[in-house]
C-alpha cells in the first residue's frame, strides 16, 4: 500500500474519507449525523488514533482540499482538531526538552487580562499534564531572579509564550504603549495592543533581536 507521503492530494482526501467512514461503520453502521454524541465522540477518537498510528501529517492544503469536497461532512473539523493537537503537543514536548533544570532564561507571555509579562527567572522543571477540560498543558515551575520562593505557570492550548536563553533586559513598557503627551507637568501614555494582541510577541521579537528557544501558539 502506498504511504500516505507519497500520495497526491486528491489520493490524500481520499484516504482520510474511507478511514473516517471505516471508524464510523465500526461504532455503528447509520450516518455520523444519526449517532448519539457519545457514538459521535467515539468516532472522533478512533478517527485521531488511526491518524496517528499512521504518523499521519497534515497540512493546509490537505485540511482545504477536504473542506472544498466534504464541506457537510465532519470530516475537515476533525482534521484541524487533528493538526492542532499534533502541533501543540511537539510544541510543548520540545519545551520540556530545552528548559532543563538550572537553566536561566526570559520568559514572555500574557498575564491572565491579556498583558505582556517577562520574567527573568530559573527553570526548576517542566511538565505536561491535563488541567481543566484540557488534554495537555505546559507547567512551568521557576524561582524568578531575586526570589526565594518557586512560582509556576500554566500554559494552556492557544496561549502564546517565547522563551529566550538567558536574562534578557526587555523593556516592556516601551514596547507596549506610545508617549502621546510629555511635559513638565504629566506623561501620558497609550496602549499600542490590546489584551492578548499577539502582534505584541510579533513587534518584541523584532526588538530583541535574538530568536526564542522555545516558541507556542504565535
Amino acid at each position: 500500500m502506498m504511504n500516505f507521503n507519497e500520495m497526491n492530494t486528491i489520493q490524500k482526501v481520499d484516504y482520510l474519507s474511507d478511514t473516517l467512514a471505516e471508524c464510523i461503520t465500526a461504532v455503528r453502521y447509520v450516518a455520523y449525523h444519526q449517532m448519539n454524541q457519545g457514538e459521535q465522540l467515539q468516532v472522533k477518537q478512533d478517527f485521531h488514533q488511526a491518524l496517528k498510528a499512521e504518523n499521519i501529517e497534515l497540512t493546509d492544503e490537505i485540511i482545504k482540499a477536504v473542506e472544498e469536497e466534504f464541506s457537510g461532512s465532519p470530516l475537515p473539523s476533525f482534521l484541524r482538531e487533528y493538526g492542532y493537537t499534533v502541533t501543540q503537543s511537539r510544541e510543548f514536548t520540545e519545551a520540556v526538552e530545552k528548559l532543563t533544570e538550572g537553566r536561566k532564561v526570559t520568559i514572555m507571555k500574557f498575564n491572565d487580562f491579556g498583558w505582556p509579562v517577562v520574567m527573568n527567572t530559573v527553570i526548576e522543571r517542566l511538565e505536561v499534564k491535563p488541567y481543566a477540560q484540557y488534554k495537555e498543558s505546559l507547567k512551568i515551575v521557576h524561582k524568578p531572579k531575586r526570589k526565594r520562593t518557586s512560582y509556576y505557570n500554566m500554559i494552556l492550548p492557544n496561549e502564546s509564550l517565547m522563551v529566550f536563553d538567558g536574562w534578557l533586559n526587555i523593556d516592556t513598557d516601551k514596547l507596549t504603549n506610545n508617549v502621546i503627551k510629555d511635559d513638565e507637568h504629566v506623561t501620558v501614555k497609550q496602549s499600542k495592543f490590546g489584551s492578548f494582541d499577539k502582534q505584541f510577541m510579533a513587534d518584541a521579537l523584532n526588538t530583541v533581536g535574538v530568536n526564542p528557544i522555545v516558541q507556542i501558539s504565535l
